[in-house]
Parts: C-alpha cells; sequence; structure tokens
C-alpha cells in the first residue's frame, strides 16, 4: 500500500466500520462483528481493495491499547478482588485443556515435539480485545462474567507467556525460565507499586497545570508507558494497557480520563483495529491436511469454552454464567500471531503453520460477539 494512499484508505476504512456496524445493528447482531467482516472484504481475503501497510497497523496497534485502557478503567476492582479466585480458575482451565489438546492432536497428524508444543503454546493465548469490545456493546462489561474475563485475561497472558518462554528455552534456545520469571514478577511488583503511590500525585500535578486536557493527555502517556514495560519484560503491551487503566480508574481522574479517550479510541483507533484483523488475513495461503485444520479449529474454539467455563463453574458460577464466562475467553490475536511468528523466526513453522494461526484468530474473532448475544439475551 503506498504511503501517498493511507489517508484515503483510512477514509475507506472508517465509513465501513461505521455502516458495517450500523448495519449489525439493524440486523440485531454485535457491531463489532460488523468491522470483522468488512475488514475481510477489503482485504486480500475479499475483493483486494486494500492490503496489509505498516502505518494502519500501527494504528490499529494503538487501538487495541486503547480499547483495553478503556476497559481497565471501566473495571470495578472491589468485584475484580471478590473474584480473584473465579479468575484464576478460570484462566487455568483455558491453559491447560488447549496446551494438552493441541499438543496430542498436532503429534496425532505427525507433528514433531517441537511444532506439537509451539502450536499447544498459540492455542492458550487468549486476546479478549474483541470480547471487550462485545461486552460494551452489550452494556456488560462491568458484570461479574466481564469482569472475571478481564481478570484471568491478565493472569491468561502470564501463564501463556511462561510456557511460551519455557517452550522456546527446549525447542528454540531461548531465555531461562527463571530470569523470564524474575523479569514478569518484577513488572507487576513495579506497576502495583507506581500505580498505587504514584499515579494520583502525578494526575494531580498534571490537573494543577491549567493546560487542556492536560490530564488526558498523561493518563494516555502512563498507559504507553505501561505497555511499552510490558513488551519489554515478555507480556502482551495489552496487559501493560489494562493495569494502567486499572490503577488510573480508583483515582478521581478516571471520569476525565475516560471521557477523553472513549469519542478518540471508539471513532478512530479501535474501528481501524478490527478492520485490520481482515487486511491481514490471506485465506489463499491456508493449506494441509484439511481434516487436521478443521479439527484445529475446532479445538481451538471447544477447548476454551469447556476449560474455562469448568473454571468458572468451579468458581461457583451457574452453568449460564460459566458459558458466558467460557464464550469470552475464546479469542485469540496478536498473542498467537506473535507466537507463530517466532517460530517462523526459528524455522519450527512454516507459512502454513502460519496462515492456519491467522485462520484460527479470525474464526475465534468473529465467533464469540453472537455467541454472547444469544448468551445474553435473557438477561
Amino acid at each position: 500500500m503506498s504511503n501517498e494512499h493511507v489517508l484515503i484508505h483510512l477514509a475507506i476504512i472508517l465509513i465501513l466500520a461505521k455502516y458495517g456496524s450500523a448495519l449489525f445493528v439493524r440486523l440485531k447482531m454485535p457491531p463489532v462483528l460488523g468491522m470483522l467482516l468488512a475488514g475481510l472484504l477489503l482485504g486480500p481475503s475479499g475483493f483486494g481493495f486494500l492490503e496489509e501497510d505498516v502505518a494502519i497497523s500501527w494504528l490499529a496497534r494503538l487501538g487495541v491499547i486503547f480499547l483495553l485502557f478503556a476497559a481497565g478503567l471501566e473495571t470495578d476492582v472491589a468485584q475484580l478482588r471478590r473474584q480473584g479466585k473465579v479468575s484464576s480458575l478460570v484462566a487455568l482451565g483455558g491453559v491447560i485443556l488447549p496446551f494438552v489438546g493441541g499438543m496430542a492432536l498436532v503429534m496425532y497428524f505427525g507433528g514433531g515435539p517441537s511444532k506439537a508444543a509451539i502450536m499447544a503454546t498459540m492455542l492458550t493465548a487468549t486476546s479478549v480485545s474483541v470480547t471487550v469490545m462485545a461486552l460494551i456493546d452489550l452494556n456488560r462489561l462491568r458484570s461479574p462474567e466481564g469482569t472475571t474475563i478481564m481478570g484471568a485475561a491478565v493472569i491468561d497472558d502470564v501463564i501463556g507467556f511462561l510456557i511460551l518462554t519455557f517452550v522456546f528455552a527446549v525447542f528454540g534456545g531461548g531465555e531461562s525460565i527463571w530470569l523470564v520469571i524474575a523479569k514478569v514478577v518484577l513488572y507487576f511488583v513495579g506497576t502495583f507499586l507506581i500505580g498505587n503511590f504514584l499515579f494520583r500525585p502525578f494526575m494531580e500535578i498534571s490537573r494543577r497545570t491549567n493546560i487542556e486536557k492536560a490530564v488526558v493527555t498523561i493518563g494516555i502517556a502512563l498507559c504507553f508507558v505501561f505497555a511499552w514495560a510490558a513488551e519489554q519484560v515478555g507480556v502482551a503491551e495489552i496487559t501493560g494497557a489494562y493495569l494502567a487503566g486499572l490503577y488510573l480508574g480508583q483515582t478521581e481522574f478516571k471520569r476525565t480520563v475516560l471521557e477523553g479517550i472513549d469519542d478518540l479510541g471508539q471513532s478512530f483507533f479501535v474501528s481501524i483495529f478490527f478492520i485490520n484483523i481482515g487486511l491481514e488475513t490471506y485465506v489463499e495461503g491456508i493449506s494441509g491436511d484439511p481434516i487436521f485444520i478443521v479439527l484445529l479449529v475446532i479445538l481451538a474454539l471447544f477447548s476454551k469454552l469447556i476449560g474455562s467455563g469448568l473454571g468458572a463453574k468451579l468458581g461457583g458460577f451457574s452453568w449460564l454464567e460459566s458459558l458466558r464466562v467460557g464464550i469470552g475467553m475464546i479469542p485469540r490475536g496478536e498473542v498467537a500471531l506473535i507466537v507463530a511468528s517466532m517460530a517462523m523466526d526459528r524455522g519450527i513453522f512454516t507459512h502454513v503453520e502460519f496462515s492456519i494461526t491467522v485462520l484460527i484468530v479470525v474464526v475465534t474473532a468473529i465467533l464469540p460477539p453472537p455467541l454472547l448475544k444469544l448468551a445474553y439475551q435473557n438477561d
């Protein structure tokens, strides 16, 4: 995509994102689904009007950061603490079942231990950005299920990354698992101390400057710092964005920052993120044993649904609430693609496995929004 056409491409993306959302609202379906399908139609798997672009990919990256930052700001921390046990059970169930199932399936179809372990690790990686958008559309982000999903996603991310590090240490010459654990612990301790003790006075200083939108601007800057630091230690940057929102949400500046980023994020960056998922999808690159591919996609869907759902049930949720949590934990996203990319760099994955990973990301992003709407229809 030529840089001289980026502005008109962005205009097309934004127009189709909003009209696609409006169409799906009229069809009584989640608007996020309209954006995802618009991206597929625009991209190489559809009519090929647009293709993947570095500038648009970066704007999409900011979109998911804004989305999770806003989710953190809206999280009820008291409720999150109450549901810490159930979030842990949901995360564990959503890691163990996909990993064991993925290992067994890949090895049954003749894959080696290294390929099986990395494919299984990819299946553990939940990305709740699609779920967050669907829950916002349903006005259920602050529900017990929504809070549990957000808490489980953070725990899931840490466990998944530790598994990834261990797998690459064994098969790909990665870092020492103990060094990684130390870095992750240091990150969470550091963000806890900074978020709880420095955010409020820092934001108060910003407010006293009397410069227009200073509080919002500094809030976004703190989000970017936490996201960057997360990426440096190997935790997903969206986890850092969520934690920044979580700690800022405990200050009196919560509403100001949330109102400041809401219009900007929802009208621009978030729309680009969901359209870009379709632009990065190359259906023609998917090849291999069709039975294996179908079974892997089914495993990706049901291992999270069952594993995380049973975790929620063990944590005291009803069967319906557990079903909602299980559906919300289904999506895979940027973490799965990062795992596949790292495996390609080490020669463990080929373009075939990478394309299959993209297919899993797309399918697991498209199905949860309508399923969540169905699960909440009588609530």
